[in-house]
């Protein structure tokens, strides 16, 4: 039952990535790229703190003491939202989506079979190879 309601819930936040694509995709024609990129981090950063205020209970100063490497996630997320502000009035939010989503689904099973950055192993099955196959062919349709 948990991992049908984790489904859902992932589901649910793959669509409002979709409509964050599209929001930032015309707000980046608006206002610039660089722009609209930086206010979405400047809003995020203000709700975070808000909810870490109300309801954090971790430790901040934890940060120090881990790898640094392992806190390249805030770049990575620039970069993320970046693609989707150059790309979606380019090709439209459904091949940017799709084309993330590829990029994602290679790079995390290969992350999961060989257990890069602190993952379990998980091997990768045929189901896997088979998902992975109809996306590159959802992406391979959408060039044409």
């Amino acid at each position: 039952m948990k991992k049908l309601i984790f489904y859902i819930i992932a589901i649910a936040t793959g669509a409002l990535l979709s409509f964050e694509g599209a929001l930032y995709g015309k707000l980046g024609e608006h206002v610039g790229t660089l722009e609209a990129d930086f206010y979405n981090f400047f809003m995020g950063a203000i709700i975070s703190l808000i909810l870490l205020i109300f309801f954090g209970k971790g430790n901040l100063s934890a940060l120090t003491k881990f790898p640094k490497w392992n806190l390249l996630g805030g770049l990575l997320g620039v970069i993320y939202l970046l693609t989707l502000v150059i790309g979606v009035p380019i090709v439209g939010v459904g091949i940017s989506m799709i084309a993330i989503v590829v990029g994602q689904m290679v790079t995390s099973i290969l992350i999961d079979h060989y257990g890069w950055l602190g993952s379990s192993r998980k091997p990768v099955g045929s189901k896997r190879m088979a998902a992975l196959v109809l996306m590159l062919g959802a992406l391979a349709l959408t060039l044409f």
